[in-house]
């Protein structure tokens, strides 16, 4: 078990919290509120007399990426260093970009 501050317990919380309810990666299936668009705005409004659109918001999306901020933001450093990284070299060739040589002998 990690030991985690009362701080990071309940931003975790709250981050998973909102990970659920928006339904994100494997979690879709145990869901049973209805699905979520991934966008700051769910529908935009016509009103009559307004010469503009209003927009709806996505609240469950909005507090989605507000509890995941807060999250990163005092995640334990441990957890910062085990993640996996292209950049450190951690996933070795095969997510390598670099052109290989053809195998194919000019003539």
């Amino acid at each position: 078990m990690i030991n985690l501050t009362k701080e990071q317990e309940l931003a975790y919380a709250r981050y998973i919290r909102a990970r659920n309810s928006v339904s994100l990666g494997h979690y879709r299936k145990y869901n049973t509120k209805p699905w979520q668009p991934t966008s700051d705005v769910v529908c935009t409004v016509d009103v009559a007399g307004i010469n503009h659109q209003l927009f709806e918001e996505n609240d469950g999306w909005l507090e989605y990426k507000q509890a995941s901020l807060a999250w990163w933001a005092i995640e334990p450093e441990f957890r910062k260093t085990e993640r996996m990284s292209m950049i450190r070299g951690d996933y070795g060739d095969m997510d390598n970009w670099r052109e290989k040589q053809p195998k194919v002998k000019e003539m």
